[in-house]
Order: structure tokens, then C-alpha cells, then sequence
């Protein structure tokens, strides 16, 4: 059996068609989605369409689907501030059955093939703990990154060797079930095989906005289980043109209606590192600066704050 897993697709539908377009030709059976379809593209219901018509997909909610289900009943003429903006953007766009779709995904899905369980949920922390492989958030990556350019082979060998010299990492995975484990989230690909190859932990990156990086492509994983159990892994890249969507994306309805966000991610696409986590704390220190209490960040500010981030890169 193969699986084509996939995460964090954030509204990139030109990177969702690339990836299962190569998924196809690698022979996958069966789909696994792990979350954040919306946010950060133009095409959160186009992306949903393509996911929702793959029959017998195995699709959970991510973090960003918690986002929408926090405007639940809020009052819409209070949506006024500037960092909100691209979460409003998809809340006013997305069609009412694609929105309760969304809603009513599972936080986690458990499945079992030819004997071996699988385990989906979007944030690792669910099955390592929350500060277990703390070095995989995407800021860390882009900070141990800096000024380099990646490929995915050296990503590989780090990453290995970071997760296999990891004394509280090797202690979790003693304690956990057999199985394979699947999550997104970090935006960073990367898996391991236990050392008693008991378990297989496994994050295929993000799709739609790969923050790991390695430029000029998309990643997801394909996951095979043979008829005796045996498991393997296929960490995919698949060429992806970033300045053609990059141009789409200036051109879209949701660069003029969250120009801010669209330009971080613009910044975040085309060096495939992450830039946002940076930006949110230089913003509340200038809100600070000028005595802004108001949060979220007020448009003035929110605006504010992007030229002077921008200037110090």
C-alpha cells in the first residue's frame, strides 16, 4: 500500500496540483492529509474541492482551521485591525459548506494497514511532547540556515544526525507504541526510523509553503507498507515555480485585502525559510515603542512596523 502524505498546503493550489500529479505517478493508493488547507494562498476553496474529491482520503484539521473557528459569532464590523487580515480574508471567501467541512475534520485519525498503525495529527507535540525536537521549528532552521543555500540531502543528514544524538527524543520514542507517526505543522521535512525500527516518525513538510529551506520545490512523502509490514519512505521534492506563483499571488484579491501578510509570505516562498516568526515580535516591540496597547496590531501599525522590518533585512 501506498500513501501519499501531504501537509500545509495554505490555500497553494498550483503546489497542491504539482505534488499530486507526482504522487499519481508514483503509484499512490490511498492520500493522507495533515492540515492547514487555508491561509497564506488565494485558493483555500479550490484547494478543498481537490482534497474533498480524492475518494477515501484520510484528512484532519491543522492549527490554522482553528484560526476560522475562533471568528465563530464575532462581530464583523469589528474586523478592523491589520493582523488579522488574511485570517478575515478566508473567513469571508470560503463557501459555507467548505467552512462547515473544515470544522467538522478530526483533530487526529488512527488507521492500521497490513498490521502496522498509523497515527496522523498535525502538531507533533501530540505524540513527542511540546518541547521534544524543539530545533524543528522553522525559525531554528532559518537561523541555523542563515545566508546558506540547502539541499535536501544535507536537510537529511542534519536532521539525522541532530534526532539521533537526541537523548530526550531516543527516551520518547522508547516509551511509544509501535507504529508510524505522522505530523506537519513546522513547515520542515523530515522523518526518522527508530533504531529498533519499532517507529517510524514522519512530517512531510509543507506543500504549500516550505519553510525548510530548500529552494525551488514542494515537498510531501510517500509512505509504503508491504503485504508483511515491511515500511519505506520516499522524502519527495517536486520542481515548483516559485516566481510564477509569486507574481499570481501580487495579483490576487487577498494581496490587496492583507498586503501585509501576502508580502511576509511573498518573502517566505521565495526563500523557503521562515520570516513571519520574526516579523510578530519586531512588531509588538515597535507597538511598545509608541505606547499601542491594542492588539491584534492595529492597521497603522501593523503597517508601520512592516517598513521598518523590511529596511533592517
Amino acid at each position: 500500500m501506498k500513501y501519499a502524505v501531504i501537509s500545509d498546503i495554505h490555500g497553494n493550489l498550483p503546489a497542491l496540483k504539482v505534488v499530486l500529479a507526482d504522487a499519481e505517478k508514483q503509484g499512490a493508493d490511498a492520500y493522507i492529509f495533515g492540515g492547514d488547507y487555508c491561509l497564506s494562498g488565494p485558493y483555500p476553496n479550490e484547494c478543498l474541492a481537490m482534497i474533498r474529491s480524492i475518494p477515501g482520503a484520510y484528512i484532519i484539521r491543522g492549527n490554522e482551521e482553528g484560526h476560522l473557528e475562533r471568528l465563530i459569532g464575532t462581530d464583523r464590523s469589528k474586523w478592523t485591525d491589520g493582523q488579522m487580515q488574511i485570517t478575515y480574508y478566508n473567513c469571508r471567501i470560503l463557501s459555507q459548506d467548505n467552512f462547515d467541512y473544515l470544522m467538522a475534520l478530526p483533530h487526529r485519525i488512527d488507521i492500521e494497514c497490513n498490521g502496522v498503525p498509523i497515527h496522523i495529527a498535525h502538531d507533533k507535540s501530540v505524540f513527542l511532547g511540546k518541547n521534544t525536537c524543539d530545533y524543528f521549528r522553522s525559525s531554528k532552521i532559518a537561523t541555523k540556515y542563515a545566508g546558506r543555500t540547502v539541499t535536501k540531502e544535507q536537510l537529511a543528514r542534519d536532521i539525522f544526525e541532530m534526532v539521533d544524538g537526541d537523548e530526550a527524543f531516543q527516551a520518547r520514542l522508547a516509551e511509544m507504541p509501535a507504529g508510524v507517526y505522522i505530523f506537519g505543522h513546522s513547515h520542515v521535512q523530515w522523518y526518522y526510523q527508530s533504531r529498533d525500527r519499532r517507529i517510524i516518525t514522519m512530517n512531510p513538510g509543507a506543500c504549500g509553503l516550505p519553510l525548510d529551506c530548500v529552494k525551488g520545490t514542494v515537498p510531501y512523502t510517500m509512505l509504503e507498507i508491504s503485504e508483511n509490514g515491511e515500511v519505506s519512505v520516499d522524502e519527495r521534492r517536486v520542481a515548483f515555480d516559485v516566481e510564477a506563483y509569486a507574481d499570481t499571488l501580487v495579483r490576487s484579491e487577498l494581496y490587496r485585502e492583507a498586503h501585509i501578510w501576502t508580502k511576509v509570505i511573498l518573502k517566505e516562498l521565495i526563500h523557503a525559510r521562515e520570516h513571519l516568526a520574526f516579523f510578530l515580535p519586531f512588531t509588538e516591540q515597535y507597538a511598545q515603542s509608541i505606547g499601542d496597547e491594542r492588539r491584534p496590531f492595529a492597521v497603522d501599525t501593523w503597517e508601520k512596523a512592516y517598513e521598518l522590518w523590511e529596511a533592517t533585512l
